[in-house]
């Protein structure tokens, strides 16, 4: 069993993993490995720039997505997707740094009149093509804190969330998949509990579940940094399964480049629940922006999980 102590430390280190993990992969965004070992040598600092020119510990859409709805759970002690949905307008009339083509249009439509629980459909309208990216798959951890011990609930709240922006099914059930790997992280039994989670994914969506599965055992060739809500999931938990460290784990993913702010904030998210705050380097973590938010809102929903 993990102890009380212990399953808090992990609430916080998903959080701040999540960003930790954009922060460090921000600026090898769009490179290839190569072109990240030429100009960088080997990312294992926080070394800012790339290009969404980011100060070192500054992150980007994924980190600023998930807090605000880390921060509507422990506010409301629920999930009221309404409520998410306003604060990711508010984000985006700020003008923050990176949004993705899907989340803007989505955004768009929704400052445009459209209600909020359609806004995604009209985006797919738009767009004329399914949007199964991972953008709602980078945001999703803090449902997987509140609804720790609950996937009744948990499940549900997934896809919602990934339908607020992302209308196509087969990103919502990559949600539920990660849903489900944090919170087997957070028990400390991620490997343990691997068979029987790709197990219950094979009658919803096979796709996910094969995706699982070839983490195991999969060589550094087949797995990629793309924003396919199936390559992201995949490569990050493969990252997770083959290190023994947080450190491993990201450096890992980060290094591989393409779309690695993204994927490097899923894959340290679940890194960052099984190895707790404890197991992200300091170094990492001094300069890191929202430290301190992201600190406040994993303890709130620690105590809302009674964890």
């Amino acid at each position: 069993m993990t102890s009380s102590a212990d399953l808090r430390d992990r609430f916080r280190g998903a959080l701040l993993g999540l960003a930790v993990g954009e922060a460090l992969g921000a600026p090898a965004e769009f490179l290839t490995a190569d072109q990240i070992v030429e100009r960088y040598g080997v990312i294992a600092e926080m070394v800012g720039g790339g290009c969404h020119d980011v100060a070192p510990g500054q992150a980007t859409d994924a980190t600023d997505m998930a807090l605000l709805l880390a921060e509507s759970l422990a506010e409301r002690g629920v999930y009221d997707a309404e409520d998410v949905m306003r604060r990711y307008r508010d984000w985006f009339e700020k003008r923050p740094r990176d949004v993705s083509l899907t989340v803007r249009t989505v955004m768009l439509s929704y400052r445009a009149g459209t209600p909020w629980d359609l806004a995604s459909r009209r985006a797919y309208e738009i767009l004329g093509h399914p949007v199964a990216s991972n953008g709602s798959l980078m945001r999703c951890a803090p449902l997987a804190l509140l609804f720790h011990g609950d996937q009744d609930r948990l499940r549900p709240a997934l896809q919602r969330e990934s339908m607020l922006t992302h209308f196509d099914s087969l990103a919502g059930w990559a949600c539920v998949a990660l849903g489900d790997l944090l919170v087997a992280a957070l028990d400390g039994r991620l490997h343990e509990r691997l068979p029987a989670i790709a197990d219950d994914l094979e009658d919803e969506d096979r796709r996910i579940s094969a995706a699982l599965r070839e983490a195991v055992e999969a060589e550094p060739e087949e797995v990629q940094n793309s924003a396919f809500v199936v390559d992201s999931l995949r490569t990050a938990l493969w990252a997770v399964l083959r290190t023994t460290t947080f450190e491993e784990a990201v450096c890992l993913v980060v290094n591989l480049g393409d779309d690695a702010d993204t994927v490097g904030a899923v894959a340290a998210a679940l890194a960052g629940a099984l190895h707790g705050e404890a197991g992200i380097p300091a170094r990492w973590l001094a300069p890191l922006e929202l430290r301190e938010r992201l600190r406040v809102a994993a303890d709130r929903l620690a105590d809302l999980a009674d964890a």
